[in-house]
């Protein structure tokens, strides 16, 4: 079985592509194991297979946004803590992520420093 199938695994969809791979290579860096997606859909196609322990989801993205993609998982019976990144960090988004569950939200340009903060507080630390 191949070993990301067996670990616990810190997810991260954006379809913004430096975004995405920035954040799953500073984790990494840190000896997190990641899997990055470029949609809600590919993410929610292996979501049985992986154990997830944190997903790291952009709130506003073509077809499913990082809300109604929570709320997917939820109806999955699923409880998956959710960090959200937006652009857009309004009042208004930082309350819809906040109302839903979310365990973070960060603005773009991410501060990386706070985020890999809130991923250990959230998940413990790397394998590092």
């Amino acid at each position: 079985m191949d070993t990301i199938l067996r670990s616990k695994v810190i997810a991260i969809v954006d379809d913004d592509q430096s975004m995405r791979l920035g954040i799953a290579s500073l984790l990494r860096s840190f000896g997190w194991v990641v899997r990055a997606y470029d949609s809600g859909a590919a993410f929610l196609s292996e979501l049985d297979r992986l154990e997830i322990c944190l997903l790291i989801a952009d709130v506003q993205m073509p077809d499913l946004d990082g809300i109604a993609l929570v709320k997917e998982v939820a109806t999955r019976q699923l409880a998956i803590p959710t960090v959200f990144v937006t652009a857009y960090a309004t009042q208004d988004v930082v309350n819809r992520c906040r109302r839903i569950g979310g365990a973070g939200v960060f603005s773009k340009p991410l501060d990386e420093a706070k985020l890999l903060v809130r991923v250990e507080q959230i998940v413990g630390p790397s394998s590092f």
